[in-house]
């Protein structure tokens, strides 16, 4: 048996967080001169609201990233969302997140879906619970889908 936890994120793109993504990019070994002109491309944009004819105050943006560098950057963000097991596994692909766990894993779903949970808080991003999916192989071929909001992760998630 496996269990797959399909994990959706709200907005996952426009809740990057650049402070938070600016310390992961500079913990990389990438060359200083491609890191700060990647800060200067996030850092430094300012955006104003005309609503009624009237402006608001331009604004810095500290968060989201435009299209085309999207998937990138939230690798990049991602990068240390890890699986508390060595048994169980975390795929990513732009802004899909998907944890396989084993039936002889030595943490149980709950324990890993919460770590997700508490990585997550800690780095500005919610799941979006309506989307996120849990989906039980079985040999020889049954698959069923399951809503992640199930009683059992009631008690984790609360």
């Amino acid at each position: 048996m496996l269990d797959v936890f399909k994990i959706d994120y709200t907005k996952a793109f426009d809740m990057i967080d650049h402070p938070i993504l600016s310390r992961k990019l500079k913990s990389l070994s990438t060359p200083p001169q491609i890191q700060c002109w990647i800060f200067r491309f996030f850092t430094g944009c300012k955006q104003a609201v005309i609503s009624g004819g009237q402006q608001s105050q331009w604004l810095p943006i500290t968060q989201s990233v435009v299209q085309g560098i999207g998937p990138s950057a939230y690798l990049v963000y991602s990068m240390d969302l890890k699986t508390l097991s060595p048994y169980n596994s975390i795929l990513k692909y732009a802004d899909d997140t998907s944890i396989l766990i084993p039936q002889h894993s030595s943490v149980s779903m709950q324990e890993e879906f919460q770590n997700v949970q508490t990585w997550s808080a800690a780095n500005k991003l919610q799941t979006n619970l309506n989307k996120t999916k849990k989906i039980v192989f079985r040999r020889p071929f049954i698959t069923l889908l399951y809503p992640i909001a199930l009683e059992i992760f009631s008690k984790s998630i609360h």
